[in-house]
C-alpha cells in the first residue's frame, strides 16, 4: 500500500456502515500526531464498532508495522495523559 502523500506514519481504520464497512486512515509525522489523530476517528466512529487495522512507519518506504505497539499505547491510555513523547516505539 503506498498514500499519496508523505506523512511518516499511516493508520487504517475500519468502520461499520447500514450496508457493511468503510475505511478511513489517520496520519501523522510524530508518534503523538498519529496517535491523537487515530484517537480522533476513533471517536467519530465510536457507534459503528471503529478498528485498527494496520498503522505503518514509512508507508510509501519500507512500510514497518507497528500496529500492536500503537495499539499498547492507546490500551494503555497515554495518548490522553500526554506520555507518549517519553514511549520508545521501537
Amino acid at each position: 500500500m503506498n498514500t499519496p502523500y508523505n506523512f511518516k506514519y499511516h493508520a487504517e481504520i475500519r468502520y461499520e456502515t447500514e450496508s457493511g464497512f468503510m475505511l478511513c486512515n489517520a496520519n501523522g509525522n510524530t508518534i503523538d500526531e498519529i496517535l491523537w489523530d487515530i484517537d480522533d476517528r476513533l471517536d467519530k466512529f465510536q457507534g459503528r464498532d471503529p478498528k485498527v487495522l494496520v498503522v505503518l512507519e514509512d508507508p510509501n518506504g519500507k512500510k514497518i508495522e507497528i500496529t500492536e505497539k500503537i495499539l499498547n499505547i492507546l490500551k494503555r491510555g497515554a495518548v490522553w495523559i500526554g506520555l507518549v513523547a517519553s514511549v520508545n516505539i521501537r
